[in-house]
């Protein structure tokens, strides 16, 4: 793990002067603040497809913030994948070992970058969706048919932990992206590989039935979506199906970590074989 603290300064610095990187942050803001304005509109037009809705603004924060999260889903996969086999077709993997950084200090420093990667793609996402439904609709408790369902503190409690779910199954999307990087030598082909990989996974895990859970993917934001954050927008309207069960949320904390430790252990061992 020599050099890594080295590493995650550079790619850190590298990231936040990247305006590709910076535009692409201030879309996924939008684009979840998009999601809850065109709720509300839809709402008051009277379109069809508008969602039911019992009186708050829950149900549109956690659509809004979940289209975010499924978009960034994939950028976080595509910065990851390409990170180890961009840098090595341009030759900065050779150079930085000659610069007292490990093989595996390249993995590893990009590894802590995953950290504030899935921290900043949560935090942006929440606050275009918490902006715009803050200004079209109003925070309070669930009612419906003059029932209260739920208090304004228990659907917070939700929502809280709802985005602690969220950074778990992210942080190990990272994870994969890099273990892909490490294993193709393209990045062209890394970053395909990671998608059809991630993508494919989504399409077909509902064939799996409970035995998904048992892989990461299952609770990252994707759309196929059954995170925590998806099930939030059902418990929000008071939908009695909706929510993930206690032994089911504690997977979702417990068990990406050491997948995404296996990946990453996994990638450095693969940079520690092969040539740069």
């Amino acid at each position: 793990m020599g050099g890594s603290l080295g590493v995650f300064r550079a790619e850190s610095l590298r990231l936040r002067k990247s305006r590709a990187v910076l535009l692409s942050a201030l879309a996924l803001a939008l684009l979840a603040a998009l999601r809850v304005a065109l709720g509300a509109l839809s709402e008051k037009v009277g379109a069809p497809s508008a969602p039911p809705e019992v009186g708050n603004a829950y149900g549109p924060l956690a659509d809004g913030w979940g289209v975010g999260l499924r978009v960034g889903t994939l950028l976080l996969l595509v910065l990851s994948s390409r990170s180890l086999s961009g840098d090595r077709e341009q030759g900065i993997l050779r150079l930085a070992t000659t610069r007292s950084v490990t093989r595996g200090g390249l993995v590893w420093g990009r590894a802590l970058l995953g950290i504030p990667a899935c921290l900043a793609l949560v935090a942006l996402c929440g606050l275009g969706a918490g902006v715009a439904a803050w200004a079209a609709y109003d925070f309070g408790p669930l009612r419906e048919f003059g029932y209260t369902l739920m208090s304004r503190e228990e659907l917070d409690a939700e929502l809280a932990q709802a985005v602690l779910a969220s950074l778990p199954p992210l942080f190990a999307v990272w994870c994969f992206g890099l273990l892909v990087s490490a294993l193709v030598r393209s990045p062209t082909g890394a970053v395909g590989t990671a998608l059809a990989a991630f993508l494919g996974f989504d399409l077909f895990k509902e064939l799996l039935g409970t035995g998904q859970h048992w892989v990461f993917a299952a609770f990252s934001p994707s759309f196929v979506d059954g995170s925590c954050m998806g099930e939030l927008a059902g418990v929000a309207r008071g939908l009695s199906d909706a929510g993930y069960s206690e032994a089911l949320y504690r997977m979702n904390l417990v068990l990406p970590l050491p997948e995404a430790a296996l990946m990453l252990a996994i990638a450095a061992f693969v940079m520690s074989r092969r040539a740069l």
